[in-house]
């Protein structure tokens, strides 16, 4: 996450001088919002899920979600549930929404080493914790074999497109919000 969007969240520092919102050293949801106003549809909907806890409009994007992942064109088998690629594209968005926090750093992507401090290798500095085959596999509805082979990089690439999101709304957050 960077360092804009973590200052959405609760007990973050004061905004720098060149970045500012409405209310006194704060970005409010409304300032957000204000700042999305160019983007695609999907990406105004999850920014507002994401940084300003906006559920009014849940189901539509779990539909552009859905149809997001079956634009990618994948396929199941006939021994798999037959919404197994809904299923993979509402756990992407779930987990790139909530996010889940790495038991080993507590969410910070660093561990304290001795004297020194080292990324964590758990989560490769992300602070996030990745998805069990088991899970994916229970979500799916397929055997752990197939979820590490075949839905896994499915999942690791409707996340990424959620990543890239996450940088636009970065940019257009930080434009936005600029002090000219």
């Amino acid at each position: 996450m960077s360092e804009l969007l973590a200052l959405l969240t609760p007990g973050a520092t004061p905004l720098t001088a060149d970045v500012r919102g409405t209310s006194q050293n704060k970005i409010t949801p409304s300032d957000i919002a204000g700042c999305l106003a160019h983007i695609d549809r999907h990406t105004y909907l999850y920014a507002l899920s994401k940084f300003c806890l906006d559920d009014n409009s849940q189901d539509e994007l779990k539909m552009l979600a859905v149809k997001s992942a079956e634009d990618r064109g994948f396929t199941f088998r006939d021994s798999e549930p037959a919404d197994s690629i809904d299923r993979l594209a509402l756990l992407a968005l779930s987990f790139s929404v909530m996010g889940s926090r790495c038991g080993a750093c507590n969410g910070t992507g660093n561990i304290a080493v001795k004297n020194k401090v080292d990324t964590c290798e758990r989560c490769e500095g992300s602070g996030n914790a990745s998805l069990s085959e088991r899970r994916l596999a229970a979500v799916i509805g397929t055997g752990r074999w197939r979820a590490r082979k075949v839905w896994m990089p499915r999942f690791q690439s409707l996340l990424s497109d959620y990543q890239i999101k996450d940088d636009l709304i970065n940019t257009v957050i930080y434009k936005g919000l600029k002090d000219e």
